[in-house]
């Protein structure tokens, strides 16, 4: 069974895009779509993603046409159009999906826990006023948390503790073995690749995109968001009797870099990737900046920080 990961979308189609071509050009034959939330937020296309993930979770024959659409208005080769819509629509029913904070305040329910900067409130004003019924009444079905407790999976945006808190710099270094209830815990929200291990007897990194394993202390999530370390991709090979919190990073707004991230899992390998896929950068920014967006969310596309 091979598991796609793709969080924090956040409105940019063409990242989105780039997700299924990439998939498409490496010949990846994907089981299951795992998406810790934040669909929406910040960037120009929120109907468009949430149509896609709505497909991707529903299998709609109704929507075929509308995302065959969307994927044409892409400035992007032809032949890439096919392949990227070919994709997405063998990909119908598919998606285990959860809620994101920006998903929830575009529909009225903003966290308590996780205040937002100016910028990404006027992105949920914006979105609260341009999405499409069909789209609020998507959000508003998603949990904060699902279980497969065939693969022993969990997905939740922020963490399994608190699911509907979305803290940030508390994410992983408050987490323990007994705090992660199933024995990989995928979650978003930060934009930042990386994956931890735990056992009963010790916590420790088994991989980090950011962080020095001689580094690693209760400051975690601080050290992050602070690191200028960049990784490209990464492997990890999953244990027995150990527990993993893994994020996979943002496919529409990452905060290591330009290109969209996403991971895959496989079971039978026991092995976690993380991929990178290119896309046209430069034309998100001018799509958000044309909606009326702020240009600190148009810069950081260009900049991914």
């Amino acid at each position: 069974m091979k598991f796609l990961i793709i969080s924090d979308i956040h409105s940019n189609l063409e990242a989105l895009a780039s997700v299924f071509l990439d998939l498409y050009n490496n010949d990846e034959k994907i089981d299951r779509v795992l998406i810790p939330g934040d669909i929406v937020g910040y960037g120009a296309n929120p109907n468009e993603c949430c149509t896609i993930v709505r497909f991707l979770k529903n299998g709609k024959t109704s929507l075929k046409n509308e995302i065959q659409d969307i994927i044409q208005e892409i400035d992007i080769d032809d032949t890439d159009k096919k392949n990227i819509t070919d994709y997405i629509l063998s990909m119908g029913k598919k998606a285990t999906i959860i809620v994101g904070n920006h998903d929830k305040a575009v529909i009225g329910k903003p966290s308590l826990v996780s205040e937002m900067i100016a910028s990404a409130n006027k992105a949920v004003m914006w979105t609260t006023k341009v999405l499409q019924k069909e789209n609020v009444r998507f959000l508003k079905s998603l949990w904060f948390r699902k279980k497969l407790r065939k693969f022993g999976i969990e997905l939740v945006h922020g963490t399994p503790v608190y699911p509907q808190g979305y803290q940030y710099l508390k994410n992983a270094s408050t987490l323990n073995y007994d705090l992660l209830y199933s024995s990989v815990t995928f979650a978003g929200h930060t934009h930042r690749p990386a994956a931890y291990k735990y056992t009963s007897q010790k916590r420790n990194i088994a991989a980090s995109v950011f962080i020095p394993i001689d580094q690693f202390d209760t400051r975690l999530m601080m050290l992050e968001s602070k690191s200028m370390v960049r990784v490209e991709e990464f492997k990890i090979t999953l244990n027995s009797g150990q527990r993993y919190y893994i994020n996979p990073g943002s496919v529409g707004q990452p905060r290591d870099g330009t290109k969209a991230s996403y991971m895959i899992y496989d079971t039978l390998s026991k092995q976690v990737s993380l991929k990178k896929a290119t896309y046209n950068t430069e034309a998100v920014k001018k799509k958000v900046l044309k909606a009326g967006l702020p240009f600190e969310l148009a810069d950081r596309i260009v900049k991914g920080i």
